[in-house]
């Protein structure tokens, strides 16, 4: 059965020098490489990597957050990982106050080629190779014990692989058909790309219990918003009752009040009352236009028996006893138009609950929301009003008795009514809104769907999840066993390997010109030690390479057992420091051949490299030497698809395929480039401009530029370039700006070099934008 593709390595960083943040990822290739500009954080990352390889060898790494933490970090914190797929091989967390180091690493054995390294393993001691290598290493064996626990082992993980790709295939094939066909999920949905098998064995360490709303129900939900009407039709807001017309306190005063009957005769007084308008209207008429006949008859009113009568009409609406039931009646008038508006209020509200009812129902989250009819208190209301009418009516019968308010609370069943349209009209306003918005819902149910689905999986799934759970635990107690056989296996000494693994390198790199002396552990000159001592007779790029041969030797003091070897992870920066050719050629070739078997065997010869017994070590190379890079990339020691360039993007650092060769005209030109459109500028930005516009004038006008005070001088003559920079105002000269630029002056310069690129080589900026 064949490996399932590993996923690719990642970085991620906070706060670590001048990486004020990044994420990015690598190749899924075990070996990458990486090209970074002076000053653009390289260094911190490979630090970064040897705090890990110091903390998993037990050793103090107390002041990695001084070391390592952005001066600009807000919260002084910062922190770095370093993982392939969703498996961290190893992280940071780091804390300048009370230098707080959190450190964790994986299964992984990082092993950190630089000049940290070289200064303490090296330079440090005068490059005296140290000899004191006590531990063991676990060598396979060959008896049969050790061989059968290798088979089960193979078995055992070939049966979790299946019964993992099975599992795997059904979750992948059963979210595309429910989640996406059925229920309409975009794939990129956040909690549908975490529905991976990975997850839910993270989710589920037990059975999880049926869930409260199925899957089934969640999709209906969705039915229903598609539903929608493209016209709903929204139940109506109501307006509060109004009770400031009918003054209560002002109410009981009045059937209170006591008044002493008129003198009028009960017959004049029964026809008044039987038609109270009338007579009323009459009277008022006859006193304001004084008339001497009846307004309704025409008959004559000023002979002594109808005048006696008209009188008597006069007197009694005169008199306090009409008064007081005309203050009655104006009561009895505003209690029936209250009336009369709660059944208005009782209809509206019928038609409201009607119209929610309706629309409620295409929305999942308010179907289950009731909203009242106010039957019960508007029914209490009305009958309060009816009780007060009756009172109001019996003392217009009885003025001479006082009477009280009936027990009836009308104000209070009034506040109850409004209360009821208050919640009604809120209630009303989120359905609105939630209608409005129901593309947010459908968002909110497909979410949850995704959980659903993941929980029904598991639960449908159970014996199949138990039984993958435990064929892990037989290949990791496999594991164990031949690690413990392995362990208890004849052993050999690290110090012999390194020694091996040394020689063999020193003669690849230096013939017979440097030898290793394997029983005092010294470094030799041909037969004879130096007697000036190794670091004051090696020259620079001698050092390094040697430091480079002992780096690579050194792996053998990090294992423990010949499963190790498998678990390092190798990282270089820069290998190459004050090399020539032949010495950069050499280390390349070098990491291209070289190879690891599994009984610890370091070989150069590519032939030997089969993938299986002998692998090439897991490798990240970092540099910012365009021609190192080139190198690499020519000769393939690094696959094309596995080159990047690291640089800083604004505030974030990024990493990008490199699909063509490092030119360091580029990188400057791209520098100048990005400062002239808002990135700072830093301390290679000067030089950087000096160099484009060298290049330009060398290769563009060679006969205006034998030197650049020249050319400059031609661009502000006979091109009419408006020269306002310090900075190329003085070059212009000559000479150097005799200060340090600043970076208003350097963003200016950076602008008008590239206005110069753009008279003169317009294509290296388009080939610019475009990789941009």
């Amino acid at each position: 059965m064949s490996t399932p593709p590993n996923p690719a390595f990642k970085i991620q960083a906070t706060y670590l020098g001048p990486i004020f943040s990044v994420d990015a990822e690598l190749s899924k290739n075990a070996q990458n490489l990486v090209f970074a500009r002076n000053g653009t954080g390289k260094s911190f990352l490979s630090r970064a990597f040897r705090y890990l390889d110091l903390h998993r060898q037990g050793k103090d790494v107390s002041k990695a957050a001084f070391y390592l933490v952005s001066d600009e970090s807000v919260d002084a914190k910062g922190s770095f990982s370093f993982s392939r797929g969703t498996n961290a091989l190893g992280t940071l967390s780091l804390e300048k106050p009370g230098d707080i180091v959190t450190a964790n690493v994986s299964d992984t054995i990082f092993h950190v080629f630089s000049e940290d390294f070289v200064h303490d393993e090296l330079r440090d001691r005068q490059y005296v190779i140290n000899g004191e290598i006590e531990n063991q290493i676990a060598v396979d064996s060959s008896n049969i014990e050790l061989k059968d626990t290798q088979e089960e082992l193979k078995k055992a993980q070939e049966a979790e692989q299946a019964a993992d790709a099975k599992l795997r295939s059904q979750l992948d094939t059963a979210k595309v058909e429910s989640l996406v066909e059925k229920a309409g999920i975009n794939k990129n949905l956040s909690e549908y790309r975490r529905l991976n098998l990975e997850n839910l064995l993270e989710l589920f360490s037990e059975k999880p219990d049926v869930p409260e709303k199925t899957f089934v129900s969640i999709l209906s939900d969705l039915d229903s918003l598609k539903s929608i009407p493209a016209e709903p039709v929204y139940p109506e807001t109501l307006d509060l009752v109004g009770s400031e017309d009918i003054d209560l306190k002002a109410l009981e005063k009045c059937l209170q009040k006591v008044t002493s009957p008129s003198s009028v005769s009960e017959e004049i007084k029964k026809k008044i009352d039987a038609h109270h308008g009338f007579y009323e209207t009459g009277t008022q008429i006859i006193q304001d236009e004084h008339r001497t006949t009846c307004p309704f008859c025409e008959q004559g009113i000023t002979a002594p028996d109808p005048k006696t009568i008209i009188d008597a009409y006069v007197s009694y609406f005169a008199d306090e006893e009409e008064k007081h039931k005309k203050e009655l009646r104006a009561y009895f008038s505003k209690l029936n138009q209250k009336d009369s508006s709660l059944k208005e209020i009782e209809t509206q509200l019928t038609r409201q609950k009607s119209r929610y009812d309706e629309l409620k129902h295409y929305v999942p989250s308010k179907k289950d929301v009731e909203i009242a009819d106010g039957e019960a208190a508007l029914k209490n209301a009305r009958a309060a009003i009816s009780a007060i009418k009756s009172t109001l009516e019996h003392k217009a019968k009885t003025l001479v008795s006082a009477h009280s308010l009936p027990a009836e609370d009308l104000a209070a069943h009034l506040a109850t009514i409004n209360e009821i349209i208050e919640d009604n009209n809120t209630k009303i306003a989120e359905l609105t809104s939630a209608v409005e918005k129901a593309d947010d819902e459908r968002k909110a149910l497909q979410r949850k769907a995704c959980d659903v689905f993941v929980q029904e999986f598991a639960i449908n799934g159970w014996f199949e999840i138990e039984a993958l759970r435990n064929l892990h635990k037989a290949v990791q107690s496999k594991q164990k066993e031949l690690i413990d056989l392995e362990k208890a296996a004849p052993s050999t000494n690290a110090r012999d390997r390194v020694a091996d693994t040394f020689e063999l390198l020193l003669k690849e790199f230096f013939a017979e010109k440097y030898v290793f002396d394997r029983k005092n552990f010294v470094l030799k000159r041909g037969d004879k030690e130096m007697e000036r001592g190794p670091h004051r007779t090696l020259s620079d790029g001698e050092k390094t390479a040697i430091a480079f041969c002992y780096f690579v030797a050194c792996i053998h003091r990090k294992v423990a057992s010949n499963s190790d070897y498998r678990k390092l992870f190798l990282v270089f920066d820069d290998p190459i420091t004050s090399m020539s050719y032949d010495f950069v050629f050499s280390i390349a070739q070098t990491l291209k051949n070289l190879n690891i078997s599994d009984q610890g065997e370091v070989s150069i010869n590519p032939a030997k490299i089969d993938g299986n017994k002998n692998r090439r070590p897991d490798l990240l190379v970092l540099t910012h030497s365009s021609y190192f890079f080139n190198i690499s990339r020519t000769n393939s020691v690094i696959k094309k698809d596995a080159t990047f360039s690291f640089y800083k993007d604004g505030s974030t650092h990024k990493l990008v395929h490199l699909h063509s060769y490092v030119a360091p005209f580029e990188q400057q030109l791209e520098h100048v480039y990005r400062v002239a459109n808002g990135d700072d500028p830093d301390h290679a930005t000067g030089n950087a401009i000096r160099q484009v516009l060298e290049a330009v004038g060398r290769f563009c006008r060679p006969d205006k530029s034998h030197d650049l005070s020249n050319f400059i001088t031609f661009l502000a003559g006979d091109q009419g370039f408006q020269i306002k920079s310090v900075l190329i105002n003085s070059l212009s000269h000559g000479t150097y700006y005799d200060e340090t630029p600043s970076p208003d002056d350097l963003k200016l310069a950076c602008e008008e070099a590239i206005a110069v690129v753009e008279r003169f080589a317009i294509g290296q900026l388009e080939l610019l934008k475009k990789t941009g």
